[in-house]
C-alpha cells in the first residue's frame, strides 16, 4: 500500500509540473518569435513543447488510474521516465516563462519575473485546482498524501506573500488593456463629448450598446461578427475639425477597422487599418463634419470585439524640434554615387527622403577583425570615403535647406559580417580599449556627427561590464571631439543589461520595435511599440532619449526568415492603410507577410510626439519606396510630421 500511496502522489505532483509547465508556456507567447529563431526546428519548436507537456499530462493522468489496477513493474519504470520528462519540460518552461535565462548575465531585474507571473496567472487557478481535485478523488476521505499537501500548502504560502507584496495594479495588469500604458496628451478637447449615438448595426438577439463608446467608465460596445460589418454611426454636438482618433479595445477581437466621416452627402472612408489593441492612435487629414462611423469590418473569431471608448482631437502643429526622425541607410544598396549619375529630377526625389530624416545612420560599412577596422567596399576605405562623400552631396540636395540633417556611422555592428550575434563578445574582451579609440579617430577624420552602436547582445556579467566600461570611454571621447555628438545605440526591449549610467549617455536608443510577430503575426504593431516602452521606463531610460523603430520590409506571418522590401510590394491606395499583405514573393517563397504601412508609420511618429518619446527610427531606406510614390513609408512620416509639427 505504501508503493501505492508514494506512486500515487509521484502521479499527482508530476500532472501538476507538467500543467505548469503547459500554463507557463502558453503564458510567454511573447518568447514565441525568439524560439522560433533559435531552434533548428523553428516554430516547430513551440508545438513540440506543447505536445510535451500534454504528454506528461496524459501520462501521469494514466499512471494514476493504473495505480488503482496495481500498475506492473514496466508500468512504473514508464511512468517513472514520465517523470522525468514532467520535472524537465517544466524547467525549461520555467526559465522561459520568468526569464531566469538573464540572471547567468546578471541582467535580471522584476520586469522579467512579472512578466511571467502575469502570463502563467489567470491559468494558475485552474491548474492547482485540478491537482486538489485529483488529491480529494484519490484520497478517498483519508489525509492527503504529505509531499502533495506541502507543495499546494508553499504555493498558497507564495500566493499570499505575492498579494501582500506586490501592488494588485502590479499583479493584475491586463497586457491587452489600456491601463499602464504611456498615454498621449492632447492639447485640445474630445469633441465627441457631448455627442449622441444615432445608428448601429445589430445582429439578430443583439442589445444597443454603442453609447458606451462615448462613456468613460469601464463598460464596452461589443460589435458582433456576421454577414456584414459592425458599425456604430455618431452625431457631434456641432460641426467639427479633427485630424486625430484615440481607440481602445479590451483584448484583441478587432483585425480590421474603419472610419468615416459624412461629408458633401456621402460616407466618406477617412482611415482604415488592421488592429486596434490596447490604445491605437490613428492620424490622418483634417477633416470637417458632424457625423461620423466606427465600423469593425473583420473580427478575428466569432466572438464579439469589446470597443471601449472612441475619442477626436483636432490637434494643431507645435515646435519640436529635438524631435528625432532617424533612418539606417547602406552605402552598398542604394548606391549614392551611382545615385548622382542619375538626372536632376531622380537625384532631387531621392534627396526628398532628407526633408523627413533628421538623423541618418550609416549602416553596414565597417567592421572589426579583433583590434583592425574594415570596411565593407571592394576598394576598401577608399570605397567607403567615395559614397559617404556622394551622400553628404545627397542630403545636400534636400529641398527644405533649413532641415538640419546630422550624419551618424554604425561604428560597431555584430551578425553583420557572418561573425554571428557572438562575434563582437569575443574581440571586445581584450581589444575595448583600442577599438573605442580607433572609432573616435574615425569620427573626427570623417566630420561625423556621431557613433552608433549595434552590439547584439553582451551575455555574460562579464560582457556586459565591457560594454559599460566601452561606452564611457566611448562618449568622453567623443564629447571632447564636438559637444553635441550624439551617442547611439540599437536595443531590443528586454534585452538592456547595462547600467543605469551607461544608458544615461546615449543621445539617442533605437529602439527595435519589429520582427516581434503577435498571436496574429504582425510583426510592427503600434502595441508592440508602446509595450516596449514600458520596459525602457522601467529600467530608467528617459523617453526622449528613445526613437520607436518602424520596419520598411516586412517578415512572414509564421515569422519565417524572410525579409521582404516595402519597394517591391506592388498594390494600389490601399498600400498606404494596409500592413498586412498577401502573396508576398522573397528568396523564392511565397508568403503572407506583415509590414508597418505608411499610415501605420505616421501613427507610430504621432504617438510617440504626442507621449513625450524622442522620435521614430526606419530601418531601412533602400527597403523604403522612393518618394515619388505616396505609399512610401517616408510619406506616411512625411504626412503626420507636416501636421504636428511646425516648419518640418
Amino acid at each position: 500500500m505504501r508503493k501505492k500511496k508514494s506512486g500515487a502522489a509521484a502521479a499527482i505532483i508530476g500532472f501538476g509540473l507538467a500543467a505548469l509547465a503547459a500554463a507557463m508556456l502558453l503564458g510567454a507567447d511573447w518568447a514565441y518569435p525568439m524560439i522560433a529563431e533559435l531552434y533548428p526546428l523553428g516554430s516547430g519548436f513551440i508545438t513540440l513543447m506543447f505536445g510535451l507537456c500534454i504528454l506528461s499530462v496524459f501520462g501521469n493522468l494514466l499512471f494514476l488510474l493504473a495505480t488503482r489496477l496495481r500498475a506492473s513493474k514496466p508500468g512504473r519504470v514508464l511512468h517513472a521516465l514520465v517523470f522525468v520528462l514532467s520535472g524537465a519540460v517544466f524547467v525549461y518552461c520555467f526559465i522561459l516563462s520568468f526569464g531566469l535565462d538573464k540572471a547567468l548575465t546578471g541582467a535580471y531585474t522584476s520586469a522579467e519575473f512579472m512578466t511571467g507571473l502575469r502570463g502563467v496567472l489567470p491559468l494558475l487557478p485552474v491548474v492547482l485546482g485540478a491537482v486538489l481535485l485529483l488529491c480529494l478523488l484519490r484520497s478517498k476521505d483519508k489525509k492527503l498524501p504529505r509531499a502533495i499537501f506541502a507543495v499546494l500548502l508553499a504555493l498558497c504560502l507564495a500566493a499570499a506573500a505575492l498579494f501582500v507584496c506586490i501592488p494588485a495594479d502590479d499583479l493584475f495588469a491586463d497586457r491587452t488593456d489600456s491601463s499602464g500604458l504611456i498615454t498621449p496628451v492632447f492639447t485640445s478637447t474630445n469633441l465627441l463629448e457631448g455627442a449622441s449615438v444615432t445608428e448601429e448595426s445589430l445582429q439578430t438577439g443583439e442589445s444597443p450598446d454603442a453609447v458606451k463608446l462615448l462613456c468613460d467608465d469601464e463598460a464596452a460596445w461589443t460589435p458582433q461578427p456576421g454577414m456584414d460589418n459592425s458599425f456604430a454611426e455618431i452625431k457631434l454636438r456641432e460641426s467639427a475639425s479633427f485630424n486625430t482618433a484615440v481607440i481602445e479595445e479590451l483584448g484583441n477581437q478587432v483585425q480590421y477597422f474603419r472610419l468615416q466621416a459624412f461629408v458633401d452627402g456621402k460616407w466618406k472612408t477617412i482611415y482604415q487599418s488592421e488592429k486596434i489593441q490596447s490604445l491605437r492612435l490613428c492620424s490622418f487629414d483634417t477633416v470637417t463634419t458632424d457625423r461620423i462611423r466606427l465600423s469593425i469590418d473583420k473580427f478575428r473569431g466569432k466572438a464579439a470585439a469589446e470597443i471601449s471608448s472612441l475619442r477626436l482631437y483636432n490637434e494643431q502643429a507645435r515646435p519640436a524640434e529635438d524631435f528625432n526622425v532617424t533612418v539606417y541607410q547602406r552605402l552598398d544598396g542604394d548606391v549614392p554615387s551611382q545615385i548622382l549619375k542619375l538626372s536632376e529630377e531622380e537625384i532631387d526625389t531621392y534627396a526628398r527622403y532628407y526633408d523627413v530624416y533628421s538623423t541618418v545612420l550609416v549602416f553596414g560599412a565597417v567592421n572589426w577583425q579583433n583590434d583592425e577596422m574594415g570596411f565593407g567596399f571592394d576598394d576598401g576605405e577608399t570605397g567607403f570615403a567615395r559614397e559617404l562623400s556622394a551622400l553628404k552631396e545627397l542630403i545636400s540636395r534636400r529641398s527644405n535647406k533649413e532641415h538640419q540633417v546630422k550624419l551618424v556611422c554604425t561604428a560597431l555592428a555584430d551578425g553583420a559580417w557572418g561573425d554571428g550575434h557572438n562575434g563582437v563578445n569575443v574581440y571586445m574582451k581584450q581589444h575595448w580599449e583600442t577599438i573605442a579609440d580607433k572609432m573616435l579617430d574615425f569620427m573626427k577624420k570623417y566630420d561625423l556627427d556621431g557613433l552608433d552602436i549595434d552590439w547584439e547582445y553582451p551575455v555574460t556579467a562579464a560582457d556586459w561590464e565591457c560594454y559599460d566600461k566601452f561606452i564611457e570611454r566611448l562618449d568622453e571621447g567623443m564629447k571632447k571631439i564636438k559637444p553635441d555628438a550624439i551617442l547611439s545605440a540599437a536595443l531590443s526591449a528586454g534585452q538592456i543589461g547595462m547600467s543605469k549610467e551607461t544608458l544615461a549617455r546615449f543621445e539617442q536608443i533605437q529602439y527595435m520595435a519589429y520582427d516581434g510577430n503577435d498571436e496574429d503575426g504582425y510583426q510592427s504593431s503600434l502595441e508592440q511599440a508602446q509595450r516596449g516602452l514600458l520596459d525602457f521606463v522601467e529600467k530608467g531610460v528617459d523617453l526622449k532619449q528613445v526613437n520607436i523603430g518602424i520596419a520598411a520590409y516586412g517578415r512572414p506571418l509564421n515569422a519565417g526568415a524572410y525579409w521582404a522590401k516595402w519597394r517591391e510590394v506592388q498594390g494600389g491606395d490601399s498600400l498606404y492603410w494596409n500592413s498586412l499583405q498577401y502573396n508576398v514573393t522573397e528568396g523564392g517563397q511565397l508568403f503572407d507577410g506583415a509590414f508597418c504601412s505608411p499610415a501605420l508609420a505616421g501613427d507610430k511618429a504621432a504617438y510617440a510626439l504626442l507621449s513625450g518619446v524622442g522620435g521614430v527610427m526606419v530601418f531601412r531606406l533602400a527597403c523604403d519606396k522612393t518618394m515619388d510614390d505616396p505609399n512610401a513609408v517616408a510619406c506616411g512620416l512625411e504626412n503626420t510630421l507636416k501636421r504636428l509639427i511646425i516648419g518640418w
